[in-house]
């Protein structure tokens, strides 16, 4: 009977058996998160959480496109598109408050300090909020002189396309300045809450674009409104609830404002301010190159392919995205070991997400279609190039979340300029010149970021042993 089926016998452990090995497994788990420090139990607690909320965000996203595209047509779609990555400009206004803020309060908070941290929050509402004020103000009247048909190469009426521009750029700054909400939660290492507010804004959006194609006709200031204001909804609601109640130590009041307190955010801001536009220009021209280039219906197939691959590249950054203001804290404390191994786990989430470009690379015909349907062509050279996009940004990640959570920043800075020097010659010579087409000018992106994804890693190897000197020490 040694040699029995064991399901055919009636015998336990039939059904013991991959109960105790679930169970086993299930304990393992549970003793190594206890055994780990708090702030690795806090990044795992919220890791889950920004993993449930991105999920259903991706999926809001992926429901979107095809939505928005027979709201509007391909060819408007591609415009509309130009006009996101336009508003996506503005972020850089902000001359790095957001990351300077996130830093400095992680200090005060870790101090012990809340008196300095809410001033610290205060003041940087005050300044981007005036800051953003004046944009608006400057925008608003520019945008009667600039020829928004020839500047976005659209057919679409004048008028609808200026007050379209309008309405994103003018949400933008109202969400950029609601958004250091994101930053606060951010630096007390809450990330999870930050993709979860992302998520109710993405599925109001989706729930108006509905709304729009089941009861409107195609109008692009229509859809402006819903994209633009949705997120300003959100934040403004999450904030009133946040900082009245869990966060209220950290309100931000006009009688906290401290503008020579403005010094400590703006020393790592101008700098934050730079890196953040390589960061624009890198990740957000592409649209505005391909649709100068080659035409709005060259923008859909980018915009598409792109937002395929950003299910990648979204699922490694809210997996990295804890880390940022954990290192800061480690650093308060000198906890090296902590550092050093929790880089090399950072690094071990890359090599996963490499495997995960490859079989999307394989699968991107297929999706394409049965997503999108043949209204959309998207060739196989720029779906690889935006798939080696995605593991050379990654591969950026783990050495910038250390370097930006130490406020070493000025090697970044040059490397960084750097990349705005290179990527647009690049995308030219490579898009128009040699005929590489969109694909061309994505891979001059990649080119571009090879500054950070040589010197980066070095930088943060010296930073987290503790023998970075010089320039990488600055």
């Amino acid at each position: 009977m040694v040699n029995a089926d064991p399901a055919k016998t009636g015998h336990p452990r039939c059904i013991t058996h991959p109960t105790l090995m679930i169970a086993t497994a299930l304990a393992q788990l549970r003793d190594r998160l206890t055994a780990a420090s708090p702030r690795t139990r806090r990044i795992h607690r919220h890791t889950l959480l920004s993993l449930a909320s991105k999920a259903g965000s991706m999926l809001v996203s992926l429901w979107l496109v095809p939505l928005t595209i027979a709201y509007l047509t391909p060819t408007t779609y591609g415009t509309w598109a130009t006009i996101t990555a336009l508003s996506a400009l503005l972020t850089f206004v902000d001359l790095g408050i957001g990351n300077g803020l996130r830093n400095r309060l992680v200090e005060a908070v870790g101090s012990h300090n809340p008196a300095l941290a809410q001033q610290l929050v205060s003041t940087a509402y005050a300044l981007f909020g005036l800051l953003q004020a004046g944009g608006c103000l400057l925008l608003l009247v520019i945008s009667y002189y600039v020829p928004w048909g020839q500047l976005l190469h659209s057919a679409i009426k004048a008028e609808e396309l200026r007050v379209g521009v309008l309405v994103v750029a003018i949400g933008m700054g109202f969400k950029l300045v609601l958004d250091l909400l994101s930053y606060v939660l951010l630096a007390l290492q809450a990330p999870g809450w930050v993709n979860l507010l992302n998520l109710l804004s993405n599925g109001l959006v989706l729930l108006g674009t509905y709304g729009l194609a089941r009861f409107t006709p195609p109008n692009l200031v229509y859809l402006a409104w819903v994209v633009a204001g949705s997120p300003v909804l959100v934040l403004a609601l999450s904030s009133v609830l946040l900082y009245g109640n869990r966060l209220r130590v950290y309100q931000p009041r006009w009688d906290q404002v401290r503008f020579d307190q403005a010094r400590q955010i703006l020393s790592l801001g101008y700098t934050f301010f730079i890196i953040q536009l390589a960061y624009v220009v890198i990740f957000y021209t592409d649209n505005l190159l391909i649709n100068h280039f080659f035409g709005p219906t060259e923008v859909a197939s980018y915009s598409i392919a792109f937002r395929y691959f950003s299910l990648a590249s979204t699922l490694f950054g809210l997996v990295m995205v804890p880390y940022w203001s954990a290192f800061s804290e480690a650093l308060v404390r000198q906890d090296r070991a902590w550092m050093q191994r929790t880089y090399q786990v950072m690094q071990g989430y890359w090599v996963g997400l490499v495997g995960l470009v490859v079989v999307m690379i394989g699968l991107a015909q297929p999706v394409y279609a049965a997503w999108v349907g043949p209204q959309v062509a998207i060739s196989l050279p720029l779906t690889t190039s935006l798939g080696l996009f995605v593991v050379v940004t990654g591969w950026n990640v783990p050495s910038t979340t250390v370097i930006n959570s130490t406020g070493r920043l000025r090697l970044q800075l040059w490397y960084a300029v750097a990349s705005i020097v290179t990527n647009i010659p690049l995308a030219y010579v490579l898009g128009k010149t040699l005929g590489l087409g969109s694909s061309g000018v994505v891979l001059s992106s990649v080119i571009s970021l090879g500054w950070g994804a040589v010197l980066g890693p070095i930088q943060a190897g010296k930073l987290i042993n503790g023998s970075a000197q010089g320039i990488w020490n600055r």
